[in-house]
């Protein structure tokens, strides 16, 4: 016996199927559904090695920490440019404080930005580099104190980037 199913109000209906089409859209287009994230590691002085997940295509660098609970005091994320020039950031549905580190193409520390805290309510501030920077180094607030970073050291940066035409590329 096949149960038949009987809608008694078909605007609500037409309504509810739009949002969940648009809500299944955007589920396709978050990073991770279509393309993988990349792991590196940045090495700083004192031989302290930080693993990274490679943010180097606009989807993946969009999307960046957002909605993350925790990241380990060893990890952080590493945001790949393909020019040098102003960084900008914000802390939209970032649920972590951060510290952020902007790079020059050799891996030397331009600006850093302590302590950002998340976005609660909307417009979220926009927080700049201040320099042009090719990287954007993402880690736990308090990262930065805790290894007495400082703008002029240059950090060693290791991964390979996602782009097709860059596979095998070591950086």
């Amino acid at each position: 016996m096949q149960k038949q199913l009987h809608f008694t109000n078909p605007a609500m209906t037409i309504r509810q199927i739009r949002l969940i089409s648009g809500f299944l859209l955007l589920l396709a287009a978050l990073p991770g559904r279509s393309e993988q994230m990349a792991q590196g590691a940045v090495s700083l002085a004192k031989d302290y090695r930080l693993d990274v997940e490679i943010a180097d295509t606009a989807p993946l660098r969009e999307y960046g920490l957002m909605h993350r609970e925790h990241l380990q005091e060893n990890q952080g994320m590493l945001f790949v440019y393909p020019d040098q020039a102003l960084r900008g950031v914000w802390m939209k549905n970032t649920l972590l404080a951060l510290d952020i580190l902007f790079l020059s193409a050799d891996g030397t520390i331009l600006s850093m930005l302590r302590n950002l805290l998340p976005c609660r309510q909307d417009p979220c501030p926009i927080y700049t580099s201040g320099v042009p920077a090719q990287y954007m180094l993402e880690v736990n607030s308090g990262f930065i104190d805790k290894h007495g970073l400082a703008i002029g050291q240059t950090l060693m940066l290791d991964y390979r980037r996602n782009a097709p035409a860059d596979t095998g590329t070591l950086f």
